[in-house]
């Protein structure tokens, strides 16, 4: 993911520790994130989707949408969606298992059986991962270790041409330690601390195909389960649960008009309920009892049509009314743009979107921790934002160039950690919508070449700047947001294909970051660095495969969040077996 331009991590640690990554500069929680359909963002915690706990062996693809996209999936999508595919298995039924090994007592492994027919398709799949880990604090010598457990099943039938069911499943248990923050340093401290975490989701559906394909009928129910259990010196102090069920009708009609420029139509309805369940369990003291349970239902309706004309002119307009329980009814919309001019091999593409985002129910109605107080009075985040960007084929189709250029806008944006003297016996913390706009501008190139028949290389950079209105209107530069970012990735296939050499470099620009030592936080400055990974696997036959990394190939020392020591270098090795019956 970050090799995608437009995208930024912050890693407070290795692994297991926070992970959020970022869209043009937006925060983690307004990217929505789907597991095969299944909606991943935590309810239990900042309605965000913690990478930290997403196991990369049964990935086949992500796709991503940048920009406002709440016109088609609602509140969290207000910056972007990423849509993660796990693989399937064709044909024949196939059985195979991976085991690896390495730095930091790091031991990976896993397998899986599935396969389909003409009428039928499944997959069971199981991946683990346990690791001492390292130490994140700048002092101290203790290990923060981390182990993670994850299962999931998809299957899906055809009892007919056009009926079809699919039922997606997973699961997902992981342990990290982790360092608590020294009072006086406002910095990371050697502690015996750990989360525990358990997610499940789970996604059923039907479709129904009429008119020949031309009208399609979906519905679906699914749900989102998180629990979120911390211990200090194994004794349990808290914990946050979050459920959200989910139940839809989606209705697609296609439609031909080849003797009207050629048109083709596609119609799309949805209706969906969504209802928001979250628990939070603490010690009660004399600044407030934490203990809680809150809720909150969400109706709505999308529309949108999309046009091809001339096989070349793509047209798109969308449009989504939420009708929440808590919220005043919010209207979203999205229209879209693209020419593609075959002949010499040119693509162009506008859009203009809103999103929005609702405030999470720790800012509303307050955290486990002494002195943070909930705003129930927050207003949910609203945004509007466009692009425009050309994409040129060169050297006969070997090589691409692309540029995209973008503008954002955030209104009521909520500031998280609002210090008020009148709340709690000393004062305390609270969320509160900030005064003015944020903006966000940028430029992404992209660039792709085939050097040589089986060398490819491909590369980015990306422009981001990013600002938010302070106290007195003036516009400032937002943290964790490096104005430069760019990424080289190089793939060589030789040996008749059996061998695989790829090299991947990461700049990260210097960026700013605050540090809680004073009141208000002192604004410091984090230093750009570059990552090197090298990857390479060799297909000792049709079974067999080996394979081997080394991230972070130059032990480059830096923090992406300001006192959290980023990973040094790593060295893996593994083997993969295959077998179908």
């Amino acid at each position: 993911l970050r090799d995608v331009p437009g995208l930024m991590v912050n890693r407070s640690g290795g692994l297991g520790a926070q992970t959020q990554l970022r869209i043009r500069g937006a925060e983690a929680n307004q990217v929505m994130v789907f597991i095969d359909g299944m909606e991943a963002n935590d309810p239990a915690t900042d309605s965000a989707f913690d990478f930290a706990h997403l196991l990369s062996s049964d990935i086949e693809r992500i796709e991503i949408i940048r920009g406002p996209q709440s016109a088609l999936w609602g509140s969290d999508a207000l910056a972007g969606v990423i849509n993660i595919i796990t693989k399937r298995v064709k044909g024949t039924s196939k059985i195979s298992g991976f085991t690896e090994g390495g730095s930091f007592g790091t031991l990976r492994g896993g397998g899986e059986i599935g396969g389909s027919s003409k009428n039928y398709y499944y997959k069971f799949s199981g991946a683990y991962l346990t690791s001492h880990g390292e130490n994140i604090s700048r002092e101290g010598n203790e290990d923060d270790g981390y182990s993670n457990g994850t299962l999931s099943l998809i299957g899906g039938y055809s009892p007919l041409e056009n009926l079809s069911f699919e039922v997606v499943a997973r699961h997902t248990g992981a342990t990290t330690e982790y360092d608590d923050i020294d009072f006086l340093t406002a910095l990371p401290i050697d502690t015996d601390n750990e989360t525990k975490l358990s997610q499940y989701y789970g996604r059923a559906q039907m479709k129904l195909s009429a008119l020949e394909g031309r009208w399609e009928h979906i519905f679906s129910v699914g749900i989102t389960s998180t629990d979120n259990d911390n211990f200090i010196n194994q004794s349990e102090t808290n914990n946050t649960g979050g459920r959200k069920y989910k139940f839809d009708y989606q209705t697609n009609f296609f439609l031909d008009t080849p003797e009207i420029a050629q048109a083709v139509h596609a119609f799309t309805f949805v209706f969906e309920k969504e209802k928001e369940k979250f628990r939070q369990r603490g010690i009660a003291t004399i600044f407030g009892d934490p203990n809680q349970d809150q809720e909150m239902t969400t109706n709505s309706v999308v529309g949108e049509y999309r046009l091809r004309l001339w096989e070349r002119l793509s047209l798109s307009g969308s449009i989504r009314r939420d009708n929440n329980s808590d919220f005043q009814d919010a209207t979203t919309y999205r229209i879209t743009s693209a020419y593609t001019h075959s002949q010499r091999g040119s693509n162009f593409h506008i859009s203009y979107g809103t999103g929005i985002k609702n405030p999470t129910f720790t800012e509303r109605f307050g955290f486990f921790t002494s002195n943070f107080f909930g705003n129930s009075e927050l207003r949910p985040e609203e945004s509007q934002g466009w692009e425009i960007g050309i994409e040129q084929l060169f050297f006969n189709k070997k090589g691409q160039l692309g540029l995209t250029y973008f503008e954002e806008e955030l209104d009521d944006e909520i500031n998280g950690f609002v210090f008020d003297p009148a709340l709690g016996v000393f004062g305390g913390f609270t969320a509160q919508n900030v005064t003015g706009t944020s903006k966000r501008k940028g430029v992404e190139i992209t660039g792709q070449v085939h050097l040589l028949e089986d060398l490819n290389l491909v590369a980015n950079y990306t422009y981001i700047n990013a600002t938010q209105a302070d106290s007195s209107g003036r516009q400032v530069e937002e943290i964790r947001r490096p104005r430069h970012l760019a990424n080289t990735n190089l793939d060589y296939v030789f040996l008749r294909g059996k061998a695989n050499i790829n090299m991947n470099v990461n700049y990260n620009g210097s960026q700013k970051d605050d540090w809680f030592n004073t009141f208000p936080a002192t604004r410091v400055k984090l230093d750009s660095f570059i990552l090197v990974n090298l990857a390479g696997s060799y297909q000792f036959n049709d079974t067999l495969v080996f394979y081997g990394r080394v991230e972070n190939l130059l032990d480059t020392k830096y923090e992406e969040i300001f006192g959290y020591q980023g990973s040094s270098r790593a060295v893996f090795a593994g083997m993969k077996l295959t077998l179908s019956f």
